[in-house]
């Protein structure tokens, strides 16, 4: 099969540049798929040239029109790193502009979890499910994803041997698009892993030694939209308020990345900039800029940010 025509000079550019990011730890694995594909979609509208203006780019992130807002902002940002690449190389490469496309608007705001509200949560398991293990599985679930930031998806992945007691960490196995990561947890955080392993109720349903962590009552993996399910009837016995949408699992994983900023932020020591880092390769993230929406969405964050360039700024 032919690969589809495009032009040498871009193409090379691209690779020079994902190979000097990936040096730097970078992963980059949607920016390369968007741009990619931006230069063969050039190609197929008669610009053969190594040029692209920002409108040009703009027009490709809008697609057909079918695609949301938030998502043709991720098309158009996967392209700007490169562009200013090609500048850099003296390429007539215009620069998209990140509000070109004002997109982003529909993207949901998180809901930032109390500790109050997570710990009724995992209380009111054990009155919402009657089967102890079901109580026990949802219970550990929550907390876990409460305190390690992983996703959903991550979490019922965890096999036995992803959980290295000894050393106070697990192996977070990515799905297709990013690479497995190790990340350490609290000694009590593996201690509660291990106990609901072993637990009698779990060994009960004979889940298979190679199989999922969290199992069913019939000792197999849980479908995510059954936990998600569950989570529903959940939050609504635990009985808190909120504004906005309701929040959701997911929700969890956001919560941790803003504690762990927030603390940066209000600690005499906290590096912010270097905590931003290194929770981007904590959750996986194939692009900072993903980690950087934290301090965005959360009012509370983009004030200690502000405050933080305002004291800069007086001091200077």
């Amino acid at each position: 099969m032919n690969e589809k025509p495009v032009n040498a000079v871009l193409v090379a550019a691209l690779n020079d540049y994902l190979s000097r990011r990936h040096a730097l730890g970078f992963q980059l694995i949607e920016e390369e798929r968007h741009t990619r594909r931006f230069l063969n979609w050039l190609w197929a509208c008669g610009n053969t040239r190594a040029a692209f203006t920002a409108a040009e780019a703009a027009t490709w992130a809008r697609g057909a029109g079918s695609f949301k807002s938030s998502y043709q902002g991720q098309r158009l940002n996967s392209l700007r790193g490169f562009s200013r690449y090609c500048q850099a190389l003296g390429l007539d490469v215009q620069i998209p502009a990140a509000s070109s496309l004002n997109a982003g608007k529909d993207r949901r705001r998180p809901h930032i979890y109390t500790q109050n509200e997570v710990d009724a949560l995992v209380a009111v398991c054990q009155t919402v499910f009657t089967p102890v293990l079901v109580q026990a599985t949802m219970a550990t679930i929550i907390a876990l994803l409460a305190v390690s930031g992983m996703r959903v998806g991550e979490v019922l992945r965890l096999r036995h041997q992803d959980i290295h007691a000894p050393e106070f960490t697990v192996l977070v196995r990515a799905n297709k698009h990013g690479p497995d990561r190790l990340i350490p947890l609290h000694p009590t955080t593996v201690d509660a892993l291990v106990s609901y392993e072993s637990s009698p109720h779990r060994q009960a349903v004979s889940p298979q030694p190679d199989g999922p962590l969290f199992v069913n009552t019939r000792g197999t993996a849980y479908q995510r939209q059954t936990v998600e399910d569950h989570f529903q009837r959940i939050r609504a016995a635990a009985d808190f308020t909120w504004e906005g949408p309701a929040p959701c699992l997911h929700d969890l994983r956001h919560s941790f990345a803003t504690r762990q900023m927030i603390q940066a932020y209000t600690t005499d020591d906290g590096n912010p900039a270097a905590r931003l880092s290194l929770l981007a390769t904590w959750l996986g993230h194939s692009n900072p800029s993903h980690t950087y929406w934290y301090i965005q969405a959360v009012p509370e964050l983009l004030a200690l940010a502000a405050h933080r360039i305002d004291t800069n700024i007086t001091m200077e």
